[in-house]
């Protein structure tokens, strides 16, 4: 080694424990996702490193929000769903025959869930699954239920279901298999999405109550994640696993177009609960955000689910 290059590797050493580089090996934060913003029935791109690629624009009012392939994200509305082109935000498809869903998601098949409440000539909570023409290939019915967020197919097929303040996981008959009341200071929390792991536990986004949610396979809350009060959590809704384990979620500050400045709404957190990333949003281009997909590392030509570790992975290449 010449006098030279270990010269040049001491300082570099100096710089990186000064913090000055970063190695290629270290995590980096979101730099591309996508947002759902209730407040303005919007939805956006983001890429912090080529800001001129952003767009926004004026979507139905709906919940959830999903890759599909194709370089599409789908969205549910008020009426079914729509599928739009993620590098412009242009619509390409629209299912509008199914009036009062409250929330669409693409199930492994291809087919699409859509969801409602007493509903199709049913009690409850209705699920219906429809193919890419709107037939109906099976509807489900889980009664005793009075409220409704976002569901989502579990890693053996059946349902996990965010009802007001129980998440119950389902079958295709109907039948309720496992649910567990979530804790928190309010009687109508408003669960928003849930997700189940291969190995049991299950994590959920606790809508007023603020916080993530993690409970064991026997039911047992193991973990609560929240904070700092800098952020102003006040209704945890949306959210990701990425593939680090760590969880994006959106932090929901209030219906209207008036609360771009409220809070810090796009956080990351680590699975210790330790807040490691956060993005403020533009007031003048956002109220509240709803759903978000972190699309770092990810394939928008495939359809994503969550796998076994909950993590968002491609499920078949559509063509």
């Amino acid at each position: 080694m010449t006098k030279t290059s270990s010269t040049y590797k001491k300082i570099l050493l100096v710089l990186l424990f000064a913090g000055y580089i970063v190695p290629a090996f270290c995590e980096t934060s979101p730099q591309k996702f996508l947002l759902r913003d209730e407040g303005l029935s919007q939805l956006s791109y983001t890429d912090i490193a080529n800001p001129a690629n952003n767009w926004y624009t004026p979507v139905p009012a709906g919940r959830d929000i999903q890759l599909v392939g194709h370089g599409c994200v789908l969205i549910g509305t008020g009426n079914g769903y729509e599928e739009r082109k993620i590098a412009t935000g242009e619509k390409v498809f629209e299912l509008i025959s199914f009036p009062g869903t409250l929330s669409a998601h693409r199930l492994r098949n291809g087919n699409t869930l859509l969801t409602g409440m007493n509903w199709q000539n049913k009690k409850g909570v209705v699920l219906v699954e429809v193919d890419k023409s709107g037939a109906i290939k099976r509807q489900i019915e889980y009664g005793g239920f009075t409220y409704l967020r976002l569901v989502r197919e579990t890693p053996t097929g059946t349902f996990l279901v965010a009802a007001e303040d129980t998440l119950f996981e389902g079958n295709a008959a109907g039948d309720v298999l496992w649910k567990v009341k979530i804790y928190g200071k309010h009687d109508k929390p408003h669960i928003w999405q849930a997700i189940r792991l291969s190995n049991g536990k299950t994590i959920l986004s606790a809508g007023y109550n603020a916080n993530l949610q993690v409970f064991d396979a026997k039911g047992k809350l193991t973990d609560t994640i929240s904070g700092p009060a800098e952020v102003n959590p006040v209704f945890f809704s949306g959210f990701q696993i990425l593939a680090n384990g760590n969880y994006v979620v959106t932090n929901w500050q209030g219906h209207g177009p008036k609360f771009g400045e409220s809070g810090v709404q796009l956080l990351e957190y680590s699975p210790a609960g330790k807040l490691v990333w956060s993005w403020k949003q533009d007031a003048t281009k956002y109220s509240s955000l709803q759903g978000v997909i972190v699309l770092d590392g990810l394939n928008t030509n495939y359809m994503h689910t969550e796998n076994g570790k909950g993590v968002l992975a491609p499920v078949k290449e559509i063509k």
